[in-house]
């Protein structure tokens, strides 16, 4: 019973925490309000006087204390907009475009380890050589005249495996440079956006190996070459101990390095909801620490030189591994511990927390925004708030048992057993549940996902992480002075890592894993927040329940809202996504169905990952109803098998030679997997039509039946016209002469109100004809780069690319990105992305 008093202990000590809020909110109000970083410095400056003015005088103590907390807010607006919104005059961006790329000569620093990039493991598809990413810190550049100093951190790609490669290295890199591209899809990562995040204003492809070349002049002063070398050393610990995989995992768990061989069980742990398992966090600072301070202990040292140990160890731990936010809060709250011991201070969690916020958004506002920053301190104050509340409420019969339980001094195995080891082992629950619960609204704002398992998994997760982090912890620190000891410990935490990989991919198989979420606005997770508190704040009042009971249902309310499906267009809708090299085209009927006409890339990524499914949800869609699938192409239809996260499509609809006499073995394997998930394969021919709702009809005027065996795949694809209300889109799929010289040669009608080009709009002698027959008010592209005639095709074939630009009817998701071409009753409108 004396645990369950302990339980409603109020109030936490925290005077940072007011300190850390103000500064988390200026820093908001930098980013979104249209005031310059000037502006907020005066206000700054205006409150830190009225603070002064007023602090001596106890009638104006409350105002004094606003004053202050709006001077910290000010001065954190300030601090934003000039790191976020501001560059150097000398920074390399000012010599990139806008838009485009422009041939340039860097010479610079790597900053970060050189990193292969493996790209997508796709079912069929193109797959580029692999490459090599790195961040170069530019010190100089040459464009076509003479060499300019330059600052600013460029992110390099190189084609080609670069294995002699070093961070700390000064090299010459010879490339395209430009500036990172912003999205071109709704509901698509926004990868320039991180890299403003990361302070990386440009971006470099190198198209081979030889254009990086490392110089020798100018070398690293002794202490930077020293760095490099123990960092180095510390990461290439674990190359002989462990494979790939569980090797680069003992990295990611115990340096906080992820490479990209980890990005499979990366996203396999995102999706069960135990991603916060793989980053250093409190609990793998936490281990680490109580192991140094255990062995200070076993030592006989008292606890403040205990205290000045961790100290020293836990710098040297941070000069190995990568600093990243979780890191950072967990170092920085051991640190403010660690020296409430050494001023012999009573320590606060909460404030060691707010201190840690304060710490690193002075650092690096920017950070505020990063899902990892925010996960990671919204855990630590949900285990500091509700961790004691969820333990009773998980364990309450248990921990009254257990009150009532004595034990004679013969039976201290079970009085250990009762009072110690299942004491711990509710702690661990209760710690991994309450982490679980916390991360949950931010889970679905940033990944959009939902796992019911999270909880459960983390208890079976959590020891197999340990397993890993105690000897690869004492690996580490015994590489140097025993490492014949410190290979066996690293062979056995290698085994751990192993057996960690093979669960978390078993994870995989159980039903519901992953819930995906249409995307939930910010209020919403706010809204959850402010739930949660609201029932802790009346767990000791007569409204507990009613309070519990209202939380649920207002926050289940805003769920739904924000969850439903979008209305029915009033027309027919075509969205053209831009996914390079390939074609992937959304259908909206006027009933509100979704429909899929062909899907995939040749880009060398998952476009049903990266672009499809992303959109899907930003959208609101349902999930498709149908896909047609034109040709044997995979840039048609690679991104197919990743749509199944939203179920598979009831119909998929192919040409009569798809996977039959194409002698290619992807389509079969397509059609097998499709039907192993219960879609029904309709096959397609010239003539026939498909009822997609009451008012909308595709109709199917190419293949017909009777095509030679030899004919290319490409002159197979199924041409559709999509005819809605008495308008049409025409979709020729990538029919070459050969089909469309049959097709203008039939005299059947080919007029659309909208035509996507064939071919991704390349150049064929039928193809002025072919676009006069059908005579679009638009005209669409789906391409890798804009089309263009060949050299030798003539003055012909470049009048019409040109005349067809500046008809203002034609629109490319190279230039505009996503398209969208509605059907409604006042004619045909067109929206794009840029």
């Amino acid at each position: 019973m004396a645990e369950t008093a302990r339980t409603t202990r109020p109030a936490i000590r925290a005077p940072m925490a007011p300190v850390a809020a103000a500064l988390a909110c200026g820093i908001v109000a930098g980013r979104y309000a249209p005031v310059g970083a000037y502006a907020w410095l005066a206000t700054a400056a205006a409150a830190v006087v009225l603070a002064v003015a007023t602090f001596r005088r106890p009638a104006f103590r409350a105002p004094a204390m606003g004053a202050v907390l709006l001077a910290v807010a000010a001065l954190g607006a300030a601090h934003f907009r000039l790191a976020y919104f501001a560059v150097a005059d000398d920074d390399l961006s000012t010599y990139a475009p806008a838009r485009g790329r422009i041939f340039a000569t860097i010479r610079g620093q790597v900053v970060t380890v050189p990193q292969g990039v493996r790209r997508a493991d796709l079912i069929a598809g193109y797959r580029p050589e692999p490459r090599t990413a790195f961040v170069l810190q530019a010190e100089h550049v040459q464009t076509g005249g003479d060499w300019q100093a330059v600052s600013g951190r460029v992110q390099v790609t190189a084609d080609g495996v670069l294995d002699a490669l070093r961070a700390g290295q000064r090299v010459e890199l010879v490339g395209l440079l430009s500036r990172p591209r912003p999205p071109d899809n709704p509901g698509q990562y926004d990868w320039s956006a991180a890299a403003r995040a990361h302070r990386v204003t440009t971006a470099m492809t190198v198209g081979a190996a030889e254009g990086v070349i490392v110089r020798d002049e100018a070398p690293l002063p002794w202490y930077a070459r020293a760095y490099w070398h123990v960092r180095a050393a510390a990461r290439q610990h674990w190359s002989g101990c462990a494979d790939e995989e569980p090797g680069q995992l003992l990295n990611a768990l115990v340096l906080g390095e992820r490479h990209p061989a980890l990005r499979e069980l990366n996203r396999a742990m995102v999706r069960a909801g135990i991603a916060h398992f793989l980053s250093i966090s409190g609990l793998h600072l936490g281990i680490f620490v109580g192991i140094i301070y255990f062995l200070c202990r076993l030592a006989t040292m008292e606890r403040r030189a205990a205290a000045w140990v961790v100290l020293a160890v836990l710098a040297a731990y941070l000069v190995l591994a990568e600093a990243r936010a979780p890191l950072l809060r967990s170092a920085v709250m051991a640190a403010c511990l660690c020296a409430a011991v050494i001023l012999r201070r009573q320590g606060s969690m909460f404030n060691a927390l707010a201190v840690a916020a304060v710490v690193l958004l002075a650092m690096d506002p920017v950070q505020l925004f990063d899902a990892g920053f925010q996960l990671s301190f919204t855990i630590v104050a949900g285990l500091i708030l509700l961790h004691r509340h969820i333990r009773y409420a998980m364990f309450d019969r248990q921990l009254r048992r257990r009150g009532l339980m004595v034990f004679r001094r013969e039976h201290r195995v079970r009085r250990w057993w009762h009072f110690v080891a299942l004491s711990r082992a509710m702690d661990v629950a209760a710690v991994i549940v309450t982490a679980a619960l916390a991360a949950i609204p931010l889970t679905a704002a940033h990944f959009g996902l939902f796992s019911p398992y999270a909880p459960l998994l983390g208890v079976v997760v959590f020891p197999l992480v340990v397993a890993v982090l105690v000897p690869g912890y004492v690996s580490l620190a015994l590489q140097w002075p025993m490492p014949n000891l410190a290979e066996s410990l690293a062979r056995l935490a290698g085994q751990a890592a192993t057996l960690l990989a093979r669960v978390v991919d078993a994870f995989s198989a159980l039903p519901g894993l992953t819930i995906p979420l249409r995307p939930v606005p910010w209020w919403w997770v706010l809204l959850c927040y402010a739930a949660l508190l609201a029932v802790l704040a009346a767990r000791r009042t007569r409204w507990r329940w009613t309070t519990t009971v209202a939380a649920v249902l207002v926050v289940g309310a805003a769920t739904f809202f924000t969850q439903r499906a979008a209305g029915p267009p009033n027309g027919a809708e075509l969205h053209l996504l831009a996914v390079g090299d390939g074609q992937c085209a959304v259908l909206r009927t006027p009933s509100g169905r979704t429909w899929l006409i062909d899907a995939g890339t040749r880009s060398g990524y998952d476009a049903a990952e990266r672009v499809l499914v992303p959109f899907l949800l930003d959208r609101k869609f349902p999930a498709p109803s149908g896909a047609f699938v034109s040709h044997a192409n995979s840039d048609h239809y690679n991104a197919l098998p990743g749509c199944r996260t939203l179920g598979a499509p009831q119909d998929v609809y192919v040409n009569d030679y798809f996977g039959a006499s194409d002698g290619l073995d992807a389509p079969s394997f397509l059609l097998r997997l499709l039907r192993e998930d219960g879609s029904r394969i309709v096959r397609l021919r010239g003539g026939q039509s498909v009822r997609l709702d009451d008012r909308t009809t595709a109709e199917v005027l190419w293949p017909p039946a009777d095509l030679p065996g030899e004919t290319d795949p490409n002159d197979r694809s199924l041409v559709l016209r999509i005819v809605c209300d008495g308008r049409s889109f025409l979709l020729p799929g990538d029919i070459d002469s050969l089909a469309q010289g049959r097709l203008l040669a039939s005299g059947a009608s080919l007029r659309a109100d909208v035509l996507v080009l064939p071919h991704h709009g390349g150049w064929r002698a039928t193809l002025p004809a072919f676009v006069r027959a059908v005579a679009p008010r638009v005209v669409l592209c789906s391409a890798g780069r804009e089309p263009r005639p060949p050299h030798a095709a003539g003055a012909d074939a470049a009048r019409f690319y040109a005349e067809l630009r500046a008809s203002g009817r034609f629109h490319g998701t190279p230039k505009n990105g996503w398209i969208c071409v509605r059907l409604g009753p006042d004619g045909v409108s067109v929206r794009t992305m840029r």
